[in-house]
């Protein structure tokens, strides 16, 4: 889903792959874990899209012989079949959507740099199996395992649609979404995420799992490297970050956490009470009903 346009349509993220080709028409099947359908398309259709198989965003519109096509955005070529499907696999179905999320932003984003970082991120199975399995923090929010991964979707989306919101740039919205999806990173080599794990502060350890891809970053822009790093940092100081996106992502991160306490502090009393104690934070929580 892109977080910078709202539509009515949820384009899917689908295995495309061409069946045959007379030249004046082909068939193409896409395809995802447990459905499949083929169509005859024009060749312009799918111009672009690597015939042995490509990840695609696709519109399909109806059902079975009645489908039809809609707009067509290809994820990078490099990206296969079973990497994808072997990441889908690690997590529960409530949470696949997240993941496919978070894979379909390559396909929106338009920075050959900053694309390439995500994807040097998410082809990364070391770090992608532990943030999809972590926690984002110790008996505070999203502390169940697979919370780092719901936290971080959240923060990465409320700080893109913000940044397109409030108009600040393409660019900010792409670094809003990147930096808000990784500012917590770090935690997954904390002590309630990994037996030999540190206490210490997480921020310090983004950079430290992120050392590669930001350094590859750096080389291509320093001014795209310097931003994300903005979002990655932990706020000091009394002043705000000179780059907005920042500042966004850190609210959003704000806003992300107190929804859940919020949420939480109502999860066990009834409908009709209009205030509660979070467990979490010990904070007083209201609602309007």
């Amino acid at each position: 889903m892109n977080p910078m346009v709202m539509t009515h349509h949820r384009p899917k993220l689908l295995w495309a792959s061409q069946l045959f080709n007379d030249g004046a028409l082909a068939s193409w099947q896409f395809s995802e874990p447990a459905w499949d359908c083929s169509l005859l398309l024009f060749p312009w259709q799918m111009q672009g899209v690597c015939p042995e198989g490509q990840w695609v965003l696709a519109e399909l519109n109806g059902q079975d012989e009645q489908c039809q096509l809609g707009p067509v955005q290809a994820l990078p070529v490099m990206v296969g079949k079973q990497q994808l499907e072997r990441q889908l696999a690690w997590l529960p179905e409530e949470q696949r959507e997240l993941l496919l999320d978070m894979w379909s932003m390559l396909a929106y984003i338009g920075d050959k740099a900053l694309q390439s970082f995500l994807l040097d991120v998410l082809t990364d199975e070391g770090i992608m199996r532990a943030f999809c399995q972590s926690k984002a923090s110790h008996r505070h929010h999203h502390d169940q395992s697979g919370g780092l991964l719901a936290h971080s979707h959240e923060v990465a989306m409320t700080a893109a649609m913000l940044c397109t919101q409030y108009r600040l740039g393409q660019r900010s919205s792409w670094v809003a979404f990147i930096g808000g999806l990784l500012h917590d990173i770090g935690k997954i080599h904390l002590y309630y995420n990994e037996p030999s794990g540190v206490c210490g502060q997480h921020d310090a350890y983004n950079f430290m799992v992120l050392a590669r891809p930001l350094e590859q970053l750096r080389a291509y822009s320093p001014q795209l490297f310097e931003a994300l790093s903005a979002c990655l940092t932990a706020k000091t100081g009394k002043y705000a970050d000179p780059y907005q996106v920042a500042n966004v992502v850190r609210m959003s991160d704000r806003l992300s956490a107190d929804v859940f306490n919020w949420k939480s502090a109502f999860s066990r009393v009834p409908g009709y009470y209009w205030y509660a104690k979070s467990p979490r934070d010990e904070q007083l929580y209201k609602r309007l009903g």
